[in-house]
């Protein structure tokens, strides 16, 4: 256990949750940070209202500053998968790990785009699909579907290790529909 880095930052893409109000008083002794999406036009790190505004394009931490990064199905409403990715692994300290849900279609190979941005402008590439936002009724468009090629996307982005947990409990209701997964990358 001597080699084990401490950690001491937690990063989460999200703060108005009940996920993040549980990790603020569970980890007392570490450095909880949540942040939520406010805009093109804030500043990454600017506090609106009691809120922290980050970007996950483009994040205000140092490089290798955070331990752990959480993203609980986030990563579909980024424009660019791989921009987010490589700055996750930009502030993750050496050992760090993102941890991640996403939806997952476990029967694709291939990540589908489901539209981009371009000049600050949506282009829909597929129909236009929105998931529920805690900050915003109009709920968050949906850019990817994604697939098996997450892991070496992952990878691409730096990180030396990638994978993927299944999990299901009926003691403690994650039943969903059959098995859930968590993904992890480590830098």
């Amino acid at each position: 256990m001597e080699n084990q880095k401490k950690i001491e930052n937690i990063y989460l893409y999200e703060q108005v949750t009940q996920f993040y109000e549980y990790a603020k008083i569970t980890f007392t002794d570490k450095n909880v940070i949540g942040s939520e999406y406010l805009g093109f036009d804030k500043k990454p790190g600017e506090i609106i209202k009691n809120i922290r505004h980050e970007d996950a394009l483009n994040l205000s931490f140092e490089n290798n500053y955070i331990d752990i990064i959480i993203s609980n199905d986030v990563f579909e409403h980024v424009p660019d998968i791989k921009g987010a990715l490589s700055e996750s692994y930009r502030v993750l300290r050496e050992s760090g790990k993102l941890v991640f849900s996403i939806p997952f279609y476990c029967n694709e190979l291939e990540t589908k785009k489901r539209a981009t941005l371009e000049n600050g402008r949506v282009i829909s590439i597929l129909p236009d699909q929105y998931h529920g936002n805690p900050i915003s009724n109009e709920g968050s468009l949906v850019f990817y579907d994604f697939g098996w090629d997450i892991l070496q996307l992952c990878r691409e982005a730096g990180f030396k290790n990638s994978y993927m947990l299944g999990y299901y409990s009926f003691f403690y209701g994650y039943m969903g529909g059959g098995v859930q997964f968590v993904f992890v990358a480590e830098k």
